[in-house]
């Protein structure tokens, strides 16, 4: 799958993508340092995050299934227009108390936008190239990582946090245009929306995750995983690297712009491995360079180690974002895309919805360090259960590359996909 494979349509979402979440991004990696320099204890930050996963676990079974009535870019273009008004609220916020109200803005607009970009890749993705269709647009959606965290240290570190804010709402801005002017021409009925097609279509789903081999299942407790160890690190990172490193803001946004990068640059080549050995044994790699980064930043915290530590977890998202979407996107109809991906990051959510605030007790009353090793833990514990459980039954397969390292006919499986950033 090249670039110029992709639609013209598809194109100019993906740019409005990268717009928006470089926006996000210039923000993002140093949300928690805004939060102190708000007023917020360690405690608050992690209330905020636990508070903004709760959030997120509200609307976006309700995004999806949005989306796959109304369709993806409408869908989209709502997001987005709910989304600036998050960016806005959370320039105007004069506590961090009040950035609550951004969070549940962003919540909203990530449940509109995300379900339905997943899902729209996913149609978009040639037969037998899903994985390899998510890498290149992870890629080249990873790009907002890349600039957004450099900008947005140097801006925070010359201009201050209020000046970075406005700035990142105003090109926001840019992003919530080319989003509207996809959408215009199409369908904006919300008449459309009957509650009680809702209620039955989540009940079809959840017979579908308990059904058959179970692979819904076991991707929502395995990625549940995952996002338990990144919810428990990441809101204490920025203060854990700028501290022990004695890093400024715009180091740290290298270092998250350095992740990106090398994430972007092995995003490709991750959904080609995915696809050419198989989904789960991508997603075990990439767990263990994601478990591995955390211990080697405990044990040894300085300046060189920090930039391995963001090169190798650039490599893990490589390994696992394309894996795990293409494995979603293959086990359920393509019309219930939408809702699927809601409910996927909604079971995440709930599994996730304790970690930030667990981490802050941990950071304040254990050692910072615990913080980083229970995470660690979490990652080695997605191992074994991706390799033994995450396999695309032969009877659910939709003609890909089979996995010639099984032997037995019921587990062969196929190839796969990414993504990373909240998208936004």
């Amino acid at each position: 799958m090249k670039l110029r494979d992709l639609s013209r349509e598809m194109k100019i979402m993906l740019l409005a993508m990268v717009i928006a979440n470089t926006a996000g991004a210039m923000i993002w990696p140093l949300m928690p340092l805004y939060l102190e320099y708000l007023g917020a204890s360690v405690q608050n930050i992690g209330f905020f995050f636990t508070a903004q996963v709760i959030l997120g676990v509200c609307f976006r079974i309700l995004g999806g299934w949005i989306s796959d009535h109304m369709g993806r870019l409408v869908t989209i273009a709502m997001g987005g227009m709910v989304g600036l008004v998050g960016h806005i609220a959370l320039a105007a916020a004069p506590s961090w108390e009040w950035t609550l109200i951004s969070a549940l803005m962003g919540a909203i607009g990530s449940s509109l936008v995300g379900p339905s970009f997943q899902a729209y890749t996913a149609e978009q993705a040639p037969e037998g190239s899903t994985s390899s269709t998510f890498g290149l647009v992870t890629a080249i959606y990873g790009i907002c990582m890349i600039i957004g965290p450099v900008v947005g240290g140097l801006l925070a570190d010359y201009l201050g946090y209020r000046a970075l804010l406005w700035i990142s709402a105003g090109i926001f801005v840019i992003a919530a245009l080319l989003r509207i002017g996809t959408a215009y021409g199409k369908s904006w009925r919300v008449d459309e929306l009957r509650p009680t097609e809702l209620v039955s279509e989540i009940r079809g789903l959840v017979g579908l995750i308990f059904a058959g081999s179970g692979l819904l299942l076991w991707l929502f407790l395995v990625d549940g995983l995952s996002d338990a160890s990144s919810q428990l690190a990441l809101p204490f990172l920025p203060k854990f690297v700028t501290e022990r490193g004695a890093i400024s803001e715009s180091g740290y946004g290298i270092l998250v712009a350095l992740m990106s990068l090398v994430g972007a640059l092995a995003m490709v080549p991750g959904g080609m491995f995915a696809d050419r050995f198989g989904e789960r044994y991508s997603i075990a790699v990439g767990f263990v360079f994601a478990g591995g980064t955390w211990l080697l930043m405990v044990l040894y915290p300085g300046l060189i180690v920090f930039g391995i530590v963001f090169t190798l977890a650039g490599v893990a998202q490589a390994f696992i974002g394309p894996a795990f979407s293409s494995l979603v996107s293959k086990a359920v109809p393509k019309e219930s895309l939408g809702i699927t991906w809601g409910i996927f990051w909604t079971a995440l959510g709930v599994l996730a919805i304790p970690a930030p605030y667990i981490g802050g007790l941990l950071y304040d009353y254990v050692a910072p360090e615990a913080t980083f090793v229970v995470a660690a833990i979490c990652s080695a514990l997605a191992i074994p259960l991706a390799l033994r459980k995450l396999r695309l039954p032969a009877k659910e397969k939709r003609g890909d590359q089979s996995d010639q390292d099984d032997f037995d006919d019921d587990t062969r499986r196929v190839p796969v996909d990414v993504s990373a950033a909240q998208e936004i």
